[in-house]
């Protein structure tokens, strides 16, 4: 999708032909509207260009001008919500707006609402959580616990990295306990697809149901529906919110940093 939308004419040109003013004018055309998406797809044509020189399909003599040009200088503008720039700072919710926020999830469909709690009540990643398996819930000594496998996770590419362990307490253990009766041992969020076939609920559907209900969302104007009274964030501001909470509640950094299933340094994650 990413080659479709943005590659236009430079699409077509052959790979030894390219120019490097032809691989700026394109990254650089780019970068002065969505520089986030110019960087990733500079990153991924340079990508390409490193496995055609491995399959033999390109002379190594030829530039890989995708690694070369606009290098460290495509900057994220931040934001913009409504026309109005809103920067790149990243946004945490107060505790108030946080129990504001609670008390208006059952607006949201039952299965956005519950994703909505895991984020705040586990602080576990998107993916994480929308990929969550009855037959991933445990019961240990009278805890429930939630073993997210270190392929689901994002430390997956770490040798040293092992599966991610969450407790589950309150509304978390409620929601994950009443989905896997409904659904079993399988995808607790599930999608199902025109074919019949069920796999988890993607995670732009939770980001573009958030966004759906919010007050200055123009998306399908003629659906009347709630807007949330808690504006301006996105499920994995809900993340940062729950690491920030904790912080403020006096929780160590190494065992906040473990909530988040971020890999500790040095010997602290080696051995602790």
């Amino acid at each position: 999708r990413l080659f479709d939308k943005m590659l236009g004419e430079t699409g077509s040109v052959p790979a030894h032909e390219l120019t490097r003013a032809q691989a700026f004018d394109l990254i650089q055309q780019w970068a002065e509207v969505a520089p986030v998406q110019a960087a990733k797809l500079r990153s991924e044509l340079g990508a390409a260009w490193d496995y055609a020189y491995d399959a033999g399909r390109l002379p190594e003599t030829v530039p890989n001008w995708w690694r070369l040009v606009l290098r460290g200088r495509i900057r994220s503008k931040g934001k913009q919500i409504a026309g109005e720039k809103i920067g790149v700072i990243k946004r945490v919710l107060s505790s108030e707006e946080a129990g504001e926020l609670i008390r208006w999830l059952p607006n949201f469909t039952s299965l956005i609402g519950d994703v909505l709690t895991m984020y705040l009540w586990t602080a576990t990643r998107g993916a994480e959580i929308v990929g969550m398996r009855g037959d991933e819930l445990t019961q240990e000594g009278g805890l429930w616990w939630w073993t997210v496998p270190k392929v689901r996770t994002k430390n997956a590419r770490h040798a040293g990295a092992t599966d991610l362990r969450v407790p589950l307490f309150g509304r978390a253990r409620e929601v994950a306990l009443r989905r896997r009766e409904a659904y079993g041992a399988g995808p607790l969020f599930p999608a199902r697809l025109s074919s019949g076939e069920v796999r988890p609920i993607e995670q732009k559907t939770i980001q573009s149901q958030v966004w759906l209900h919010q007050p200055y969302s123009k998306t399908r104007p003629e659906v009347e529906r709630p807007r949330l009274t808690v504006t301006r964030w996105a499920p994995h501001d809900l993340r940062r919110t729950s690491r920030t909470l904790l912080a403020a509640l006096g929780c160590p950094d190494a065992v906040g940093e473990a909530i988040l299933g971020h890999m500790l340094p040095g010997v602290m994650g080696t051995y602790n």
